[in-house]
């Protein structure tokens, strides 16, 4: 079978197929680093996917950390015809948009949720693997202290194949950089989702600064985000989609089981407000 690979080598962000000198031996330290975690290290699972699916090795060349990327396989079979699966984004979003993290969430989120300079890591099917460890033991702030996060699901077995492809679509760096062709209009996608979430916010807290009551703020949250109709339905991979009617669809059902969640509503505005204070990268195609 012949691998291929699309990746982003110009940014930095280089894929390794089976066949490179390299693979075997940086596979082989980051399946041993998740066999043997050091301490305070989040959780992974330790076999994502199936271990006989075509699997290639991203590494990180560039100078800033990735925050978040997306790819595409393409499968060429031996007989019938080609097929391809798509990861819309992998890594951290939360990371780029910190919208209700605290300080010591995105310090954490900073470490476990990125892929530091240097740093590799393994895809296999819709799952990425391996942690900077390989790079950096995590400091005291960022050792992980309870709960936990996926790194994918098991894919289902392939036909035997010709041909596999790996492409890059795009990745975002920790400053907001973005790069790739974008097929998925992730860059859309992510800045449509900020924009909705920084509107939101400021009519909170200019309803807030003004006395308004909270009845009167979410009143006029639900003129920009409509009623709670319950979350937006994703658009199929590769469809543009109204990506900030989308989020803000979405805001207004989480707002909506926030307050039947018992918070209060002051509390809701407050949290909503705090959203204007978010950390936020500048957000750039290179």
């Amino acid at each position: 079978m012949e691998y291929r690979c699309e990746d982003l080598s110009r940014y930095g962000v280089v894929l390794l197929p089976p066949s490179s000198p390299e693979y075997a031996g940086l596979l082989a330290d980051i399946q041993h680093r998740i066999a043997n975690p050091v301490p305070g290290s989040a959780p992974q699972v330790p076999d994502p996917g199936d271990p006989s699916a075509p699997t290639m090795i991203l590494r990180n060349r560039s100078q800033t950390a990735v925050a978040a990327l997306s790819w595409i396989w393409k499968f060429e079979p031996e007989t019938g015809r080609p097929t391809g699966s798509t990861v819309l984004i992998a890594g951290g979003p939360s990371v780029l948009a910190p919208f209700g993290l605290d300080e010591r969430a995105r310090k954490l989120y900073g470490y476990w949720h990125v892929i530091l300079p240097g740093s590799n890591r393994g895809i296999r099917g819709s799952s990425m693997f391996g942690d900077n460890t390989d790079v950096r033991p995590p400091q005291p702030d960022e050792l992980w202290k309870g709960g936990g996060f996926g790194v994918g699901g098991r894919d289902r077995p392939l036909r035997p194949l010709k041909s596999v492809t790996l492409a890059l679509d795009g990745v975002f760096f920790l400053d907001g950089g973005f790069a790739g062709p974008d097929t998925l209009y992730n860059f859309d996608r992510m800045t449509a989702d900020v924009d909705a979430h920084l509107q939101v916010a400021k009519i909170a807290r200019d309803g807030h600064n003004k006395g308004l009551a909270p009845a009167a703020i979410f009143t006029q949250i639900e003129v920009v985000t409509g009623p709670d109709r319950g979350p937006a339905p994703p658009p199929p991979p590769g469809e543009r989609g109204d990506f900030r009617q989308d989020t803000l669809r979405n805001l207004a059902s989480q707002i909506g089981m926030n307050r039947q969640g018992g918070l209060g509503d002051d509390q809701v505005i407050y949290s909503l407000m705090s959203w204007t204070e978010t950390p936020l990268p500048n957000f750039h195609k290179l």
